[in-house]
């Protein structure tokens, strides 16, 4: 047999590309007939048809998935970002509308409220001032927080105050939110119209749930300790903590507790609205309160961009370092990344999954009708970056439906 006919046939789309080839092309040596031509047209177009079939089956799991939620109306707006320390930065995929009534689509310029996603931005922001000696990870917090040292617990008994090493990692004793709340108990988590003082003032007032660093319960309220604690200690706000200790580093533009002030239009088009709004809900998101918004919740209402995330997701996946700038010190990255207890997945502002050989941090979060999701790959360098907004905020079943394959397609990462 010749060579020719020897030739080793290639796989997938090439190995279609060589078939389809050889039933049209004619042997060498012969002059192409009418027939062969009408042919070789059929079998282009046959091949044209596959190579889009396979470019749309190889299409992102979750490009699909937020594009056919946006058209089938479960959400409103969104961004995502799939990207990896091993190669530039990725633009930004933008899905949707800004606002329910007027339909402006989201931009990468779109600010989102990010919702519990901010406690592992947050708990950076810490770590910065440990590393500056300006805060100290075991110290009871009433040297800062006076208010803490009065503490107690359900049957009256005196409690220490908690620290922040319990507090970041939600053993501070401090009532949860996963459970049932008094009016009060939420008011100082909700309502935006207070004061970060006045929120924690009203935290303070209820006893602890345990005492702490005994029990691991997921509390929102404990954060917005941990913020009085660095505002106290620093004299300076934790908005402005949030700037100088993370988004200057880092280049985030766009990150702040309060989008209002930042910025209330896009700086490119002063017309269209900057912050994703979503549909109606119960609560209506804390941005639309203007200049009444005065509540930073601190581990629950930072507002950024998925551009800006992946800066700093790309700081935490590749050690505390990013464009070549060392901004966290390996040893404080180190401690940010670790668990302190070996029997919790949640360490110091991040849940913790190791699958195989690989180590990933992530977060969820959820301020109906805002929503997010962030996880990286220490082991990779990948990661993944989804915010949204909820069409109805008040349909429980579509939501947990979406945010079900989203955990599926991105546990399948």
């Amino acid at each position: 047999m010749s060579s020719y006919a020897l030739a080793p046939m290639p796989r997938g789309v090439d190995g279609f590309r060589y078939f389809a080839g050889r039933i049209a092309k004619p042997f060498p040596g012969q002059i192409p007939s009418p027939a062969h031509l009408s042919q070789q047209l059929a079998v282009g177009l046959l091949v044209s048809v596959f190579l889009m079939a396979t470019a749309a089956a190889q299409e992102t799991g979750l490009t699909s998935l937020f594009s056919n939620a946006i058209e089938a109306e479960t959400l409103l707006g969104a961004q995502l970002i799939e990207g990896t320390t091993q190669k530039p930065p990725v633009q930004t995929a933008n899905f949707g509308s800004i606002t329910l009534k007027q339909q402006f689509p989201v931009t990468s310029e779109t600010m989102f409220c990010i919702a519990s996603c901010s406690k592992p931005l947050v708990s950076s922001v810490i770590f910065s001032l440990v590393e500056q000696n300006t805060l100290d990870l075991r110290t009871p917090g009433d040297k800062w927080l006076p208010c803490l040292g009065q503490l107690k617990l359900a049957n009256d008994t005196p409690s220490r105050a908690p620290n922040l090493r319990e507090l970041l990692t939600h053993r501070g004793g401090v009532y949860s939110q996963k459970e049932k709340l008094k009016p009060t108990q939420l008011k100082a988590i909700r309502d935006f119209r207070l004061s970060l003082s006045q929120s924690v003032q009203m935290i303070t007032r209820h006893p602890l749930i345990s005492e702490p660093g005994v029990r691991y319960a997921y509390s929102g309220a404990g954060y917005c300790l941990i913020g009085a604690i660095a505002e106290q200690a620093t004299d300076l706000s934790i908005d402005t903590l949030l700037q100088t200790q993370l988004c200057e580093p880092l280049g985030m533009q766009s990150t702040t507790f309060f989008p209002n002030q930042h910025a209330a239009s896009s700086p490119t088009a002063p017309s269209v609205p900057r912050v994703a709004t979503g549909g109606n809900a119960r609560t209506p998101p804390p941005h639309l309160l203007g200049s009444e918004m005065r509540l930073p919740l601190v581990g629950g209402s930072i507002h950024t961009t998925a551009e800006d995330l992946q800066r700093f997701a790309r700081m935490v996946a590749n050690r505390g370092e990013i464009d070549q700038t060392r901004v966290m010190t390996h040893a404080t990255w180190s401690n940010y990344l670790s668990r302190p207890y070996e029997q919790q997945r949640y360490g110091y502002g991040w849940t913790h999954t190791v699958s195989g050989d690989h180590l990933i941090v992530s977060h969820n979060g959820s301020l109906p009708p805002a929503q997010a999701a962030l996880k990286i790959n220490l082991t990779t360098g990948e990661y993944t970056i989804a915010l949204w907004t909820l069409r109805d905020p008040e349909d429980t079943t579509a939501t947990s439906q979406f945010r079900a394959h989203l955990n599926l397609a991105m546990k399948n990462q």
